[in-house]
């Protein structure tokens, strides 16, 4: 009996030392050249030279394709289980050069949340992008919902991070579930990583 009592106590101890390794280990913070970040970060991506952004939809037919594209944002969540920021103007979330008239209804917000090593998943949530056909003029309307995951974010310790964005799930209206893919630069800050 005594001993049943002792392995239900060791039990219950293991028990609540998992809960709190499994709490740290969810936190998540950002990083510039290695350094945690205890205030706003404000990141800054461009579409990476020579790549595309391509919108497909549930079918896999290609209905946009845009060489040029960017987006900034400053986080107002500096550690916790996700860091997040609104992109405060609809004019910070753009694209260019699209085979498509392609607009920024609104710019909604990035959440990331660390995944292993300096790396962690891009959400998007209230993001709104019309795209017109330029043969039809018939439009449909791309929007995230609430923390629609879109990518990865690949952290460095010096020089550029990556944002593979491989959104598998946009609603857009009339084209039905689509998906938006692309690889983005981040150009400001340089050294830009995720930490647990």
């Amino acid at each position: 009996m005594k001993y049943l009592k002792m392995l239900g106590l060791t039990a219950i101890a293991a028990m609540a030392l998992m809960a709190v390794v499994a709490g740290s280990a969810s936190a998540t913070t950002l990083e510039i050249g290695g350094v945690t970040q205890n205030k706003a970060v404000t990141i800054e991506a461009s579409l990476a030279s020579g790549t595309s952004a391509i919108l497909r939809d549930k079918n896999g037919t290609t209905n946009d394709t845009c060489t040029g594209s960017s987006v900034k944002g400053t986080t107002s969540v500096f550690t916790g289980a996700t860091v997040s920021g609104p992109i405060a103007k609809k004019e910070d979330l753009s694209f260019s050069g699209c085979s498509h008239t392609t607009d920024v209804l609104a710019g909604g917000s990035l959440t990331v949340a660390w995944t292993s090593g300096t790396n962690g998943t891009v959400s998007s949530s209230g993001a709104e992008v019309t795209v017109k056909s330029t043969v039809f003029g018939v439009s449909a309307i791309c929007k995230t919902g609430a923390g629609t995951t879109i990518g990865t974010l690949t952290g460095v310790s010096s020089g550029n991070a990556t944002m593979h964005i491989n959104a598998t799930t946009l609603d857009c209206g009339a084209l039905g579930t689509s998906s938006w893919t692309g690889t983005y630069a981040v150009t400001s800050p340089q050294g830009l990583g995720v930490e647990s």
